[in-house]
């Protein structure tokens, strides 16, 4: 006969999960040694079932106190709680002297449920207790393993399900399908059945959605129709429900170099939660668009770039959204303004290089607008004939940025002064800026001219028409006065004589009544001085007075400004003194060296 001692009985209370012993001894001060036995009912043959009892086996309880545990006590009652109901099993007297020693009080278990047995000592009334579980019969499913349940989903939040899970072993000889069951106040949770073949374990879970913070109980069980459950799988968990997690936009900025807003979402403390982004905007054509990406966001601020139409304006609403969890939705509102192109060129003339057969330009173009300015072309035209002397491919320039670098020409092909103007393509936009080219002429007295030769030619050509047209208009004038007006029909001589203009050379017909006469091929004032006979009618034309010193600049290289607009001349300095006239402001002043 097998019997269960105390330190037997508590090492394998000790193996089974608290709450799912079978047999177990509670005592503050324990002074009795008890000895549980199970037996068949029907064959009356020790149970093969270890410490497992089922409705219609014999529970046979012994004990013993020793003598000195005894003491003053004279009297005993054995008594079992099942259900709520006492039944006294067995009393008796304790002799003086002797120990305590009972055997073989016989439990007949009919019903399920824990069965607490006491002994009682009087007069003193301590009490002893140990107990045991006893399941239906036949007896189908008991735990596998350590017993218990797993929980998943933890950190759990206001709103999120939770869900348990438990081995468990068919020990029976037919397929069940239980199922696991959970509640927790008014909330519950079935689990789907799993069919479990004899000799089989598997593992049974349910979810159950938790709608308060704080401690929370959840009571669980493992139930079938018409199967035998170990009273070991069930029991309850104590877990924290913590408050809903919340979700924001920190901020929204539109980065226009990737075309894309960068979204800061900040989720509270808990854990990983999945979350819509969209947004709504509005792009030129007035069309109204959506927007969604799924992500995966962990509890604190990150960022989330988004992207948008790239001709996106207006107001912008931004949304973050949770799915599959408790959480308000958060909005976001911003106003963007439309992309726009604009560019800045500028351009300098490389100093001149005789030992150069090209002649280089150095330009910068400013990416000035908010959007990507894309590959484009650099031209440099000859602006009296519109030729292209030069040109240079573009990349693409990022808002803010500038691009530098530099396009040459040959110097064969352009051999006077002029004007050159870059033009800077790049999609349907165009952007210019001009500068003034004057080459060096080579050769003894060689001048670089503040003109253009061609245009002082045209005009030098226009003006002497214009002079012989005035000359002939006047002198006809003069012949009809003397015919109408003269006394004795004699011709008045026109009081006219030329000089030579001192900047260009061409030939012009003064009137020695003004003091003043403007050159109409280069534009240049001379200054008359004319000295009167009355006695012999002669007229002295002298050259005209140097220029005042308001009208002189100085420099030590070959660039000299102008004194009335700034504009940069190349003037060579091994030939001044000199008189130059700018081509710009048409003022003409004496070009000095300086130190």
């Amino acid at each position: 006969m097998v019997r269960y001692r105390p330190a037997l009985a508590i090492a394998i209370a000790l193996l089974i999960s608290p709450g799912t012993g079978v047999m177990g001894q509670s005592s503050q001060s324990p002074i009795v040694q008890w000895d549980l036995e199970t037996r068949n009912g029907l064959s009356g043959e020790i149970s093969p079932n270890s410490s497992i009892v089922v409705v219609g086996d014999l529970v046979s309880v012994s004990f013993s106190v020793n003598q000195d545990d005894v003491g003053n006590d004279e009297n005993w009652e054995l008594w079992v709680k099942n259900n709520g109901i006492w039944t006294l099993l067995s009393s008796g007297s304790i002799s003086d002297d002797e120990s305590l020693i009972v055997d073989d009080i016989t439990i007949h278990v009919n019903e399920t449920g824990l069965h607490e047995i006491h002994l009682r000592l009087f007069p003193s009334s301590r009490t002893e207790t140990i107990n045991f579980h006893s399941d239906q019969n036949p007896l189908d499913l008991v735990p596998a393993g350590k017993g218990g349940v797993a929980v998943q989903g933890e950190p759990v939040h206001v709103g999120d399900y939770i869900t348990l899970s438990a081995l468990v072993h068919n020990r029976g000889d037919r397929t069940v399908e239980p199922h696991m069951e959970l509640s927790s106040g008014s909330q519950q949770g079935l689990g789907p059945a799993v069919s479990i073949k004899p000799g089989s374990s598997k593992e049974l879970e349910a979810s159950l959605r938790l709608a308060e913070a704080g401690p929370t109980t959840i009571h669980w069980s493992i139930s079938g129709a018409g199967i035998g459950v170990s009273h070991s799988l069930s029991g309850s968990i104590e877990v924290s429900v913590s408050p809903i997690q919340s979700i924001e936009i920190s901020s929204v900025f539109h980065n226009r170099i990737t075309n894309s807003l960068e979204i800061a979402v900040l989720l509270s403390e808990g854990r990983s939660r999945i979350v819509s982004i969209s947004s709504t905007s509005t792009t030129s054509d007035s069309n109204t668009q959506t927007s969604e990406i799924i992500a995966n966001i962990i509890p604190g601020l990150q960022s989330i770039s988004f992207p948008v139409p790239s001709d996106i304006s207006g107001q912008v609403e931004v949304y973050a959204e949770p799915i599959g969890w408790f959480g308000d939705r958060a909005v976001e509102q911003l106003v963007l303004v439309p992309l726009a192109s604009d560019a800045t060129l500028l351009s300098e003339l490389s100093p001149w290089d005789d030992g150069q057969s090209a002649q280089e330009v150095s330009f910068s173009i400013r990416n000035s607008g908010t959007s990507t300015l894309g590959e484009g072309e650099l031209e440099a035209i000859w602006v009296i004939d519109g030729r292209v002397i030069s040109s240079y491919e573009i990349p693409s320039i990022e808002p803010s940025e500038t691009y530098q670098s530099t396009v040459s020409f040959s110097k064969e092909g352009i051999s006077s002064s002029g004007e050159i103007r870059l033009t800077y393509k790049t999609g349907s936009d165009a952007y210019s800026t001009t500068f003034q080219y004057v080459p060096k002429i080579q050769g003894n007295g060689g001048l670089d001219l503040p003109f253009q030769p061609q245009a002082a030619g045209i005009g030098g050509i226009l003006g002497l028409v214009i002079v012989l047209l005035s000359v002939l208009i006047m002198r006809t004038l003069e012949t009809e006065v003397s015919k109408t007006g003269g006394s004795k029909g004699e011709i008045k001589k026109a009081k006219e004589d030329s000089i030579d203009c001192y900047n260009c050379g061409l030939m012009l017909r003064i009137d020695n009544s003004r003091d003043v006469v403007r050159c109409p091929a280069c534009s240049t004032i001379n200054t008359l001085q004319v000295k009167m006979n009355i006695d012999e009618k002669q007229v002295e034309t002298h050259a005209p007075p140097s220029p005042p010193d308001s009208a002189i600049a100085t420099s030590s290289t070959d660039l000299i400004s102008c004194p009335n607009c700034d504009q940069a001349l190349k003037v060579p300095i091994d030939r001044r003194p000199v008189m130059a006239r700018c081509p710009a402001c048409k003022c003409t002043f004496k070009a000095t060296k300086g130190e």
